[in-house]
């Protein structure tokens, strides 16, 4: 699975991520992202709506959002814009270990 961040909207700090890889459903990629980044916490990672294709950790210091839909595709929302540095550099690293999987 390769990922990349395509753009961050300055406005209200959408991450939009490409993914490629082979994968059942369009939301896999971002449900694994998420899921790894719930495993280096030690955390739980929930469906704050169920039915929707967007994932929470629970516990998770960014509050971030992991969500795909048809319109968007992947993106990671950041709750505050001022924590984007730490956000891009958490997500490089977890793309870097989802690179074979």
């Amino acid at each position: 699975m390769l990922y990349k961040i395509n753009m961050i909207t300055e406005e209200d700090g959408w991450i939009v991520l490409d993914t490629a890889g082979n994968y059942k459903y369009g939301s896999d990629p971002v449900k694994m992202l998420a899921q790894s980044i719930a495993d280096e916490y030690g955390k739980e990672m929930f469906q704050p709506y169920e039915g929707d294709a967007q994932f929470m950790i629970k516990g998770d210091p960014y509050k971030l959002i992991f969500q795909y839909d048809d319109c968007f595709g992947s993106v990671v929302i950041l709750d505050k814009l001022s924590d984007k540095d730490e956000v891009v550099a958490l997500l490089e690293r977890h793309f870097e270990k989802l690179k074979n999987a």
